[in-house]
């Protein structure tokens, strides 16, 4: 299916996205650099870690409030909060002066905002389509993405230390522009029954209540199984995905100090930190010009081989790179997770929509959202005990998170399929 014949809010909120991703990460990727110039690398961390905690705060408010109250209120107002931060942001890093416990104040409303409306995109685009072109969906979404997010750390790569008051407000301005679209041209998605309404009004609760009703309806997510093993799988997934831009990349970086041959016959040598840069733009470079040339190839291969076959593809890759200082060796590894991960990542996504109940996508996408936090987050902790494992141990650790995550979803394609109603998930073992 083409873009253009999906739901007009697919397709506006495919180019909003776009939009955004592109700004935002002109941005977001160069932050902890130039928060560590200015405050150091210990202060640093510790307000990483709480912007950290305030996306996953926003996360499960965010998704508790849109199966409540609908999803556009929860979108306008948590974009207004991100463009009036930004604006914040950029006039307290003008070219004047500076005032880093500020912007990181700010920041702390950004990644809650984002947070509470990252879920709430995922579910609106779930209400508003089937089973049937969800795949289709989720193929153009994560290209574009990929494609924004690329040439948004490109822009910022060459602008962000000479002109991030410009981008901050840049960053503004295209998230206004997403906020007036989203009010004028994107109809509510979603009604919550006249039951959960009224069950859930916050007027009529104390903040007992409150709390004791938000953890009864996320403690819902744990016990469905189907969404509990995909979750765990996710988790894997992007623990292992991280690894390149920490504890890989430093180990490339520290073990491969002076320049080596590419290929024994060529002049060109390259060290750990141009093999880390290559490998970034490899794998770019195969995501945006090859998505969908792979997924047209593959249209008719049988879902569940591609999935399997994809995952084979990105642990082996990856597991490759986690070892390997061999600089060919190490581009055709990331060839192959590059092509994997295009191969799997719609077919995950789409396994995920068809799996949560109608009335709780939301909440569900929230609980989805903070797992991929923690996977990110573990990327530090590999980087922490490198000083003490030796490599090979961290990549058997790799390796048996790619089994790991493979199995959970071999077995989620073998043995159970779920039918999405209204009033909840049902289960039925697939002969």
């Amino acid at each position: 299916m083409r873009m253009f014949q999906f739901h007009p809010v697919i397709r506006i909120r495919m180019i909003l996205q776009f939009i955004t991703t592109l700004a935002t990460m002109s941005v977001l990727p160069f932050l902890i650099i130039f928060f560590s110039e200015q405050l150091g690398t210990f202060i640093t961390g510790f307000l990483f870690i709480c912007v950290m905690g305030a996306n996953i705060l926003g996360s499960f408010v965010g998704g508790y409030i849109s199966d409540r109250i609908g999803r556009k209120k929860v979108i306008v107002l948590g974009e207004f909060i991100v463009c009036i931060s930004f604006v914040g942001a950029a006039l307290v890093n003008s070219p004047w002066y500076t005032y880093p416990y500020i912007t990181f104040l700010l920041f702390i409303m950004i990644q809650f905002s984002t947070g509470a409306t990252t879920p709430v995109y995922q579910a609106l685009i779930i209400d508003v389509s089937n089973p049937d072109n969800r795949k289709s969906i989720y193929t153009y979404v994560y290209w574009l993405r990929n494609m924004a997010t690329a040439n948004g750390s490109m822009i910022g790569a060459f602008l962000f230390y000479d002109y991030h008051f410009y981008l901050f407000l840049g960053v503004a301005m295209c998230t206004l522009f997403s906020l007036v679209i989203t009010y004028i041209y994107i109809e509510e998605t979603y009604t919550p029954t006249k039951q959960i309404a009224t069950t859930t009004t916050m007027e009529r609760m104390t903040i007992l209540t409150r709390l004791n009703h938000v953890l009864q309806t996320y403690g819902k997510t744990f016990a469905h199984r189907f969404f509990l093993i995909l979750t765990i799988a996710t988790f894997l997934l992007v623990s292992v995905e991280e690894q390149l831009t920490n504890y890989i990349g430093v180990r490339l970086v520290d073990e491969i100090q002076d320049p080596v041959p590419f290929l024994p016959f060529l002049p060109f040598t390259v060290d750990g930190m141009n093999i880390v840069g290559m490998l970034k733009t490899t794998n770019t470079l195969i995501v945006v010009f090859c998505t969908m040339l792979i997924t047209w190839l593959l249209r008719r291969v049988n879902e569940k081989l591609v999935l399997l076959t994809g995952l084979g593809l990105f642990f082996i890759g990856y597991t490759v790179i986690s070892y390997s200082t061999l600089p060919l060796l190490l581009i055709i590894a990331m060839i192959l997770a590059s092509i994997g991960e295009i191969m799997y990542a719609p077919i995950q996504q789409t396994m995920l929509a068809n799996t949560v109940p109608d009335n709780e996508r939301s909440t569900y996408m929230a609980v989805y959202a903070v797992a991929a936090i923690f996977g990110v987050s573990t990327a530090g902790v590999f980087l922490i005990i490198s000083s003490w494992i030796p490599p090979i141990v961290l990549t058997s650790i790799i390796a048996m998170m790619g089994l790991i995550s493979t199995a959970l979803l071999f077995q989620l394609t073998r043995s159970i399929k779920y039918s999405v109603h209204e009033d909840g998930v049902k289960e039925k073992e697939v002969n």
